[in-house]
């Protein structure tokens, strides 16, 4: 993985995507949380992303946002890629009415009661594990009706081993969610004290 890691600089949720194809990850998540959002995909085509197999990705609504945003990003890099996308696009079509720009995961996943050992599963998971640990932590999410900023969630797909072994910026992805939980659980047990 070539690009960069992450800064939280997204544009609101509601302000149209930016001219011309976008190319950091950040940019091709939030337009496509933008476009379902504004109704420029179908109810039907959300459900189907949210039915997507990783392990056999198919269908109307991933192949046209694979062609029309995944490749003119470059987002397809690697042998595992279209599977990541397809890991990321299911949680999309669950959580895209949660979406929040600058609203980091792990703090999402402290006020939505996700426990330690279901956020160790997360991080410690290799992209094969991600699968079924991502699943529940989406579900939970979602349960709770908590806003999270999705481009963090599929920063934990990008970077998750494969394979072929560690990916670039893996660890510190993750150590910033694990940052980001605990501050969480500090401050609303600061909250609950005060």
């Amino acid at each position: 993985m070539t690009e960069p890691l992450p800064t939280p600089d997204a544009p609101t949720a509601g302000a149209p995507p930016t001219a011309g194809a976008p190319h950091s990850l950040d940019d091709v998540v939030h337009r496509i949380v933008w476009e379902i959002e504004n109704d420029l995909m179908s109810p039907g085509e959300v459900a189907e992303l949210r039915r997507l197999d990783p392990e056999a990705p198919g269908g109307a609504a991933y192949w046209k946002t694979v062609v029309f945003h995944l490749e003119p990003a470059e987002q397809l890099r690697g042998a595992d890629a279209e599977a990541r996308w397809a890991l990321i696009l299911r949680a999309l079509g669950e959580l895209h009415t949660l979406h929040r720009p600058r609203r980091r995961l792990g703090q999402a996943l402290a006020a939505a009661s996700v426990s330690e050992m279901r956020l160790v599963r997360l991080l410690r998971a290799d992209l094969e594990a991600l699968a079924a640990a991502l699943r529940a932590a989406t579900h939970q999410l979602a349960s709770a009706g908590e806003p999270v900023d999705l481009a963090d969630l599929a920063w934990l797909v990008v970077t998750a081993r494969g394979p072929d072994g560690p990916r670039q910026g893996e660890e510190e992805v993750r150590r910033r969610i694990a940052r980001d939980y605990y501050r969480g659980l500090r401050k609303a047990t600061a909250e609950s004290n005060g």
